[in-house]
């Protein structure tokens, strides 16, 4: 019997990542291993799952690593927004790490199994032009200044909490969110940090419900592309204003709007539909089999 202690938060990333909560994830995994949320069964764990963003604001006091026991570093977040993570200290702590990098001991992306099939889906008629959701205040990758004066320059939807000017009737979250997008031409995708293969559901929302993203983020994002021409690359323009130009002209020509579109209708980005077959196993249950092959090695 693996026991297993898990860092539980208020909430949980994997609401991007899959729709699963922690209590559906639970009854995936393999029936000898036993998961606590306990800190006081902190010490006779086998394992323990640290959601690494938020572990100086809900661990209290010293942690004390128990002889043999395995620690898993999991984080979707972007060390330019927690530069601490990067610590040499810190790394020697863990025996694997759980991120989105693609060289993690386990890969933790924002698209799942399920993604082949949902990127494929056909899109809907568009009857908008360009929406926004941006509620995060975290702006290392100053999107809020460049989006500021995109604004000045085209009209923006915007349902999040920053400069919302449109109201999600009877907002089902998630649901909500992508039956909104899928009726608009573009949607504003920029990261709240740019750096190497930190491409979120910003990136992944907008292609899943057929809209275009505009994106401001990771500058390898082209290997976690569908297709050609699937997004518009905010570095590709001097400016705000000559991108709300490019916009325009797309959203006022139709033809040239739906060659956007057209990877939807071609086999997925090699690249990126290896990846997502990597995820056939969900990350959770790799992280397990994983602690148990080094456990086997010890023993």
């Amino acid at each position: 019997m693996l026991v297993l202690f898990y860092q539980k938060i208020r909430r949980t990333a994997f609401a991007f990542y899959d729709q699963l909560r922690m209590d559906d994830i639970l009854q995936i995994l393999p029936s000898d291993i036993q998961v606590t949320f306990d800190r006081d069964k902190m010490s006779i764990a086998d394992v323990i799952v640290f959601n690494l963003p938020f572990l100086l604001q809900s661990m209290d006091g010293n942690l004390e690593k128990q002889p043999g026991q395995i620690w898993v570093a999991w984080s979707y977040e972007s060390e330019v927004n927690y530069p601490w993570m990067l610590s040499g200290e810190l790394k020697l702590l863990f025996d694997f790490w759980m991120t989105y990098h693609l060289d993690a001991d386990i890969v933790l992306p924002y698209y799942d199994y399920t993604f082949k099939e949902k990127l494929l889906t056909p899109s809907v008629e568009k009857s908008k032009d360009v929406c926004m959701f941006v509620s995060s205040n975290v702006n290392n990758s100053r999107r809020q200044e460049y989006l500021s004066e995109l604004m000045a320059h085209i009209h923006i939807d915007s349902y999040g909490r920053w400069r919302r000017n449109c109201i999600l009737e009877g907002d089902k979250g998630y649901v909500s969110k992508l039956d909104v997008i899928k009726h608009y031409k573009f949607t504003i995708a920029f990261e709240n940090a740019i750096s190497p293969e930190y491409v979120t559901e910003k990136f992944f929302d907008p292609l899943i419900a057929g809209s275009v993203p505009v994106y401001l983020g990771a500058p390898d994002v082209d290997k976690l592309a569908p297709g050609l021409h699937a997004y518009i690359d905010v570095r590709n323009y001097d400016s705000p204003k000559s991108l709300a130009k490019e916009l325009q002209r797309y959203c006022c020509n139709r033809n040239l709007y739906d060659k956007l579109l057209e990877w939807k209708r071609q086999p997925l980005n090699v690249t990126l539909a290896n990846l997502i077959e990597e995820q056939h196993i969900h990350p959770f249950i790799r992280m397990a089999m994983l602690a148990k092959e080094k456990m086997h090695k010890v023993l």
